[in-house]
């Protein structure tokens, strides 16, 4: 990919944009269905890998999406490499099933989650305000890392994400039964 000719830095990393990503594949839940998941899950449900518990679990997701809203901070050099490889990425994860994606990648140091005093109730209250948040995103986003992006994707990264967390503690074994809109 040729990168454009800009005058700085930042000026190149605003110019490379995710254009247009494919949609989740089929079983990648709603964030509506999301939620209702997650309302199933207690303390006591434990990882099929992993060392999060089920409290962290839906704290990084909400982290998650507090980045994907700029509000964390991102070092420069992950930032350009998300530029320059993020459409890549995204493509193939999209592409997959959350049942199916890899298991114990590096998670950036933002994202990582250790308190262990984290309660689920307002964990989980607070990520569904952030999935208030990301719909009533404008129909085009600046995502910290992978730029200019339109709202479906944004939604789309997140569900292909928390999936795959929800499936981590058995979450999507039995899909709870909500429409397919959201």
């Amino acid at each position: 990919m040729r990168l454009p000719s800009c005058e700085t830095p930042a000026d190149t990393l605003r110019s490379i944009a995710v254009k247009n990503l494919p949609e989740p594949t089929a079983d990648t839940p709603t964030l509506k269905q999301l939620r209702s998941s997650f309302s199933r899950l207690s303390e006591q449900t434990t990882p099929r890998w992993g060392s999060m518990q089920a409290a962290q679990m839906i704290r990084h997701c909400r982290v998650f999406v507090d980045l994907c809203l700029g509000r964390v901070p991102v070092a420069l050099p992950i930032r350009i490499l998300a530029r320059i490889l993020g459409p890549i990425f995204l493509r193939r994860l999209l592409a997959k099933s959350p049942t199916l994606a890899p298991k114990n990648l590096k998670t950036l140091r933002p994202l990582r989650i250790t308190d262990a005093g984290v309660s689920l109730a307002v964990e989980r209250e607070q990520l569904s305000a952030t999935f208030d948040e990301l719909e009533a995103l404008p129909a085009k986003h600046r995502h910290p890392l992978y730029g200019e992006m339109r709202k479906e994707d944004v939604i789309a990264l997140v569900r292909s994400h928390t999936a795959h967390h929800a499936n981590q503690f058995g979450l999507l074994d039995n899909p709870p039964e909500v429409s397919r809109v959201g």
